[in-house]
């Protein structure tokens, strides 16, 4: 059994209304600071904690992906073993949305 990666990367926002494939990867600069083949974990994460308190829509990698979503009830929503290379998210709640994101390598990987 590998020794858990200590890394972790979290990511917290506002995500107006009618925002629509907001990238992670170009709009907040925390993310995959941590994570990817030229950072210090050296892998993508494969593990998302999700916590919203509007509904929205996320997309894993391609902004073409299907979407998956989210509501407030459902949250906090764990998507597991997908390597993450960026997210997509929308909101049209009519509300805006706070988003907490939690990244890390996947348990069942380690």
């Amino acid at each position: 059994m590998r020794n858990p990666i200590p890394y972790y990367e979290n990511v917290e926002f506002a995500l107006a209304d009618s925002t629509t494939d907001y990238d992670l990867d170009v709009n907040e600069s925390d993310f995959l600071t941590d994570f990817g083949p030229t950072n210090v974990v050296g892998s993508y994460p494969s593990w998302v904690e999700i916590r919203t308190d509007q509904t929205i829509t996320v997309k894993l990698n391609l902004a073409t992906n299907d979407s998956i979503t989210i509501t407030s009830t459902d949250s906090p929503m764990t998507i597991n073993g997908t390597e993450i290379i960026n997210m997509f998210l929308t909101n049209s709640s009519g509300s805006v949305a706070n988003v907490k994101l939690r990244f890390q390598q996947s348990p069942n990987l380690l």
